[in-house]
Order: structure tokens, then sequence, then C-alpha cells
């Protein structure tokens, strides 16, 4: 019996051994699985970089606007240091020379490289699942102002747009590479450019509240902003990236108007901007209005001119500083003291923000 109880123990022994072994070899084994894989994508970003110089002619501080979503598609931050390895050896400038946007985390991991002297734009899709390579790429020219001169310019564009040249990108990449080579595009809102990941008057309107709300609402230590974007459109994205305003955290609301109740608001209301000051024990809430109309009529273009051109005109007007005081772009609607029972009831689902400050009547609501 003491025999067979020795014998046991050495067999306990043999397969607790066996087993630690085992487990030994497999991460060893995923181990060099994976840096192997690392190794496969190692030179990746160099050839990108490459297959671009060779294309545009060079890669300068002076003329190169990197875009990509480089950290959002799935895995694709394995070449996160190898990308910026690649961008600093070619003295590039983080915040002059790229723009990194928020993508789908099954979107492709892509680059656009612009050069503003010649108006070409190098455009690169990687695959890098089951082989690390260059995919895809194109080059066009994309300066704004020969794509916009004449009806045939503008049809060989819409062409190369329909046929999806950079994979469905073209009016992001047009019109953020042709604002930045402006050298008017602020990097402020750039940042907001990041989170919405394309440029268009709806950003710019936003950009336009934003800066009216601080500079008449100082955030200052201890001052808060909770917004309502009512009725919604792209703006949203500015609030989230320059206040912080997160849905998470409670800090935007957003909701649609039905066009009756837009008209009863005046026409063009944009939202409820609640100024919560601890400092002062107060808390209002300012309703402004934007008035794209005026844009239109401002920014240079035409009845008949594709989307991508009037859009791209509009960014342009609004990008000017000295554009945001015409008189009507940005309308107050009303300012009124509120307390915390009526932010929490303006909050509450099935409530109109707009009824609870007594701006609309409740019949003009519609009930969902």
């Amino acid at each position: 019996m003491i025999g067979a109880g020795i014998m046991n123990m050495k067999n306990i022994k043999a397969r607790i051994i066996f087993l630690v072994f085992l487990a030994a070899l497999v991460l060893s084994l995923g181990s060099t699985i994976g840096a192997a894989t690392e190794d496969d994508n190692s030179e990746l970003m160099a050839e990108v970089f490459s297959a671009t110089e060779a294309n545009l002619g060079g890669i300068g501080s002076e003329k190169t606007l990197i875009i990509t979503d480089i950290g959002s598609p799935a895995e694709s931050y394995v070449f996160l240091d190898d990308f910026y390895s690649e961008f600093y050896d070619r003295d590039l400038l983080y915040t002059q020379n790229l723009l990194v946007v928020q993508n789908a985390r099954n979107s492709p991991l892509w680059f656009a490289f612009f050069d503003k002297c010649s108006g070409n734009c190098t455009y690169i899709e990687v695959s890098y699942e089951n082989e690390s390579e260059i995919s895809y790429q194109v080059t066009e020219n994309i300066d704004f102002d020969k794509l916009s001169k004449t009806p045939k310019s503008k049809a060989a564009w819409g062409e190369k747009v329909n046929s999806k040249i950079f994979n469905g990108r073209e009016f992001a990449i047009l019109t953020i590479c042709n604002g930045w080579a402006t050298g008017k595009l602020d990097y402020e809102l750039m940042q907001c450019l990041e989170l919405h990941n394309h440029f268009c008057p709806g950003i710019s309107s936003g950009f336009v509240l934003a800066n009216w709300m601080e500079e008449n609402y100082p955030l200052e230590e201890n001052v808060s902003y909770t917004v309502f974007s009512c009725p919604n459109w792209c703006k949203e994205d500015v609030f989230v990236k320059r206040w912080d305003t997160t849905p998470g955290k409670g800090g935007i609301w957003v909701s649609s108007l039905t066009d009756d109740e837009k008209e009863a608001l005046g026409g063009s209301p944009a939202g409820i901007f609640v100024v919560t000051d601890k400092n002062a024990g107060t808390m209002k809430a300012v309703v402004l209005g934007f008035n794209f109309d005026i844009v239109n009529a401002e920014c240079g273009a035409k009845a008949d001119d594709p989307a991508w051109i009037s859009k791209y005109l509009a960014d342009l007007w609004l990008m000017d500083k000295e554009n945001w005081d015409t008189e009507g772009l940005v309308s107050v609607i009303s300012v009124t003291d509120i307390d915390e029972a009526t932010l929490n009831e303006m909050k509450q689902a099935g409530n109109n923000p707009y009824v609870v400050l007594g701006l609309l009547d409740s019949e003009e609501n519609v009930n969902p």
C-alpha cells in the first residue's frame, strides 16, 4: 500500500511537470508567432512613406499634410511606433503636418499625403491581416481652384468622386487638404475634424457657435456648459471635442425638431446652452440660432454648384473670423435663469427642452 501511494505521487508529479512544460511551450510558440508577425509588419510604414515620396517628389514640413485613420482600424495600433518614426525622421510637426482622424474599427487603414505646392495627393490603403503590403494607391491632383475652374474640370472630378477614387473619402480629403493649404485652418478646428473625420459647414458652424459661447459666457474655472443640441447636425462633435461634453458624462443631449417647431423658434434654432457658474451660483439657459442662409448667400456658391464646391466655399467663408460678426449669423433667441430642477426636467426622455423653457407650446410638439 505504501509502495502504491509512492507510485501515485510520482505519477501526479510527472503530470504536473508535463503540464507546466506544455504551458511554457504554448507561450513560447505564441511569442514566436507574435514576433514573426511584428517583424513582417516592421517595414510597411517605410514602404508607405517611400511610395509617397516617389509619387510626390518628396515630403517636407512646409508643403505636406498627412491625413490617416491609423489607430482606429482593428489592430492598426501595431504600426503607430513605426509610423511616427518615419514621420519625425522627415522633420514633420504633429501640429502642422498631421491629422489623425477617428474611424470605425472595421474600416481600412489608409493614408492621404497632400502636397500643397503641386496640389497632388497620394492615397494609400494597406493590408496587414494576412500579408503586410500596400493594397491600393493612387495619386490625383485635388487643387480646388483647378477642379472648380470650368464645367469640364468640375465634371471630371465628379466622375472620379462617383468612381470613389479615394475609396469614398474624396470629399473629406479634398476639403481638409485645401482648407489646410490656405494656411488659415485653425488648429483647434483641426482637432474637431479629428473626431468628425471630414470638413463641412456643419462642423464649421459648431466652431463658430462654440467661440460665440466662450466669448460671451467665458469658460472659466468652476464654469461648465450642458448642451441641448436640438436640432442636431454635425456641430455636436465640436462641443464634444472642445468642451468634453460627452454623452456618457451627461454633457450633451441631442434631439431633432419638426419643421413647424423650427419655424415657431424663428426658423433657425441651433440649441440650448446651459451655463452653470458655481462662482456666482447661477444657471442660465442660453438659446442660440444659426442662419445658414447668410452663409450660402455670402460664400460665393452658385445654385447649380455641386455639393463639394458649395460646401467647401461655405467652409472657407466660415473659416474667416471676420465673418463671425455678420449680423444675424448667430442670434440670441432667449436667455433664461433656471435651476437644477428645470435642468433635470429638460433632460428627461420625452420632454422637449424648448417646451420646458416655455419657448414652445406642448401642442406644437410631436409625440414620438
